[in-house]
């Protein structure tokens, strides 16, 4: 049982971090004991403190601490101490950052939208290599020459809706890892000096400084959307990485699936 109170079922969120190595928690833990400040219960908990950093022991509190960054002191109480189920938090991230959504769409598809709205923030920030070095890093089959004067929304959209399995996961990796550099000055725990983690690498400094000039307006939404935003950014990656590894790929070589 969570010594924080957890929203169950919560089929969005909780079996998604149960899932999860210590390595793929690490930068979820970092946002909410080092982002949430005060207002963070996990490093308080007995399970923390005799544990960590063997954060899988305490998956159901990492839990529990996103959903009550995601709800209000006064509606947790009514709600009997718990916070508001994850794809709610999603909805409300998506709301704030002004993402056009569907509230029936998946949460995967609510997710990615959020990411592409990040990217699109972070393109203005890029120079014309960095942007044609993103186009070719997230879709090389594409074989993209003329450069976009505008962020390539049709194209990726293009790609994502071809069956593309792997674009989402690029993408997620680029943000996750941006943001991570942006808000805890370290990369992606589990990626360590991997090849994959030296390809996202390539792309944290464009797109974190797009993440940075947020940073401001993350700021003024106030202090639970410090968390809630760089974890929400993170778990759209964690389940990207999920989804391809039960389709038999393998997540580590950025390969494309054969079909």
């Amino acid at each position: 049982m969570s010594e924080i109170k957890l929203r169950e079922p919560d089929d969005d969120l909780i079996p998604l971090l149960r899932e999860c190595g210590n390595d793929e928690l690490d930068n979820l833990v970092g946002y909410v004991t080092q982002r949430g400040g005060v207002f963070s219960q996990l490093k308080n908990t007995r399970v923390y403190k005799a544990h960590c950093p063997d954060h899988a022991r305490y998956a159901d509190e990492i839990a529990a601490e996103i959903q009550k960054f995601g709800g209000n002191t006064i509606l947790n109480i009514m709600r009997g101490g718990r916070g508001p189920a994850y794809r709610d938090i999603v909805c409300q991230v998506a709301s704030r950052l002004k993402v056009h959504f569907d509230k029936k769409s998946s949460i995967e598809e609510i997710e990615r939208n959020i990411l592409i709205k990040v990217l699109e923030a972070s393109w203005e920030k890029m120079t014309d290599a960095e942007k044609q070095a993103f186009i070719e890093g997230i879709m090389p089959e594409t074989g993209a020459s003329n450069l976009p004067s505008e962020f390539p929304t049709a194209l990726l959209q293009s790609a994502i809706l071809g069956g593309s399995a792997v674009v989402v996961y690029r993408i997620s990796l680029i943000v996750a890892g941006a943001i991570a550099k942006t808000t805890l000055q370290q990369g992606l725990a589990f990626l360590g000096g991997s090849a994959v983690g030296r390809w996202a690498a390539v792309f944290s400094g464009p797109v974190g400084f797009g993440i940075a000039g947020l940073w401001t307006l993350f700021d003024v939404m106030g202090p639970a959307y410090r968390v809630l935003i760089p974890c929400v950014l993170h778990i759209a990656m964690l389940r990207q990485l999920h989804l391809l590894r039960r389709k038999g790929i393998d997540a580590g070589s950025l390969q494309e699936a054969k079909t």
